[in-house]
């Protein structure tokens, strides 16, 4: 059982840091973050500029949340927090792969390992 937390906590941790990770580049308007973000206004109909910064504070939110989820344990903050990583990353998938001209593989992955965890980590929440 303690095992099991300390595990969770550690995936909170992780899940946390990896959105921060990529929260900040779009925040300070990284010119790689930019040009990535060019590429999706054939999908999303908003100004680039624009859609970037509202992702970048999406992440940096979900990052906030699970780290007080991490420190709290308030089962409905657990849910929220992994519910809004789940919709991030399927959306985040979509546009690696309608988008994109060539899918980033390392984003894709990422990408893939935060749906599983996220899918994982709400099965536990609901059944509590």
């Amino acid at each position: 059982m303690k095992n099991t937390i300390l595990i969770h906590k550690i995936g909170n941790y992780i899940a946390a840091g990896l959105m921060t990770f990529f929260a900040i580049p779009k925040l300070i308007g990284a010119e790689k973050s930019i040009k990535g973000f060019e590429q999706f206004k054939s999908l999303v109909p908003l100004d680039p500029d624009l859609f970037r910064i509202v992702t970048g504070i999406i992440e940096l939110y979900i990052a906030i949340l699970l780290i007080i989820y991490a420190l709290k344990n308030i089962n409905n903050l657990g849910k929220l927090a992994y519910f809004l990583l789940l919709s991030t990353m399927i959306g985040g998938l979509i546009m690696e792969f309608f988008a994109r001209p060539t899918p980033n593989i390392m984003l894709v992955s990422i990408a893939v390992l935060l749906t599983t965890l996220s899918v994982y980590r709400l099965k536990t929440l609901l059944k509590q």
